[in-house]
C-alpha cells in the first residue's frame, strides 16, 4: 500500500510542475539537494 502523505506530495509537486515547468522544478529539486548535503568548508 501507498503511503498516503507521499502520494499527495508527489501530486503536489506533479501539479506545480505542470504550472511552472519542468525544467525550472529539476532546477529546484537540484538546488534542495545542494542545500541539504553537508558541505566541508575551510575557515
Amino acid at each position: 500500500m501507498v503511503n498516503p502523505l507521499e502520494s499527495i506530495k508527489t501530486w503536489f509537486f506533479e501539479l506545480i510542475e505542470d504550472a511552472v515547468g519542468e525544467k525550472t522544478m529539476k532546477k529546484y529539486q537540484e538546488e534542495m539537494k545542494k542545500k541539504n548535503t553537508p558541505q566541508s568548508q575551510d575557515e
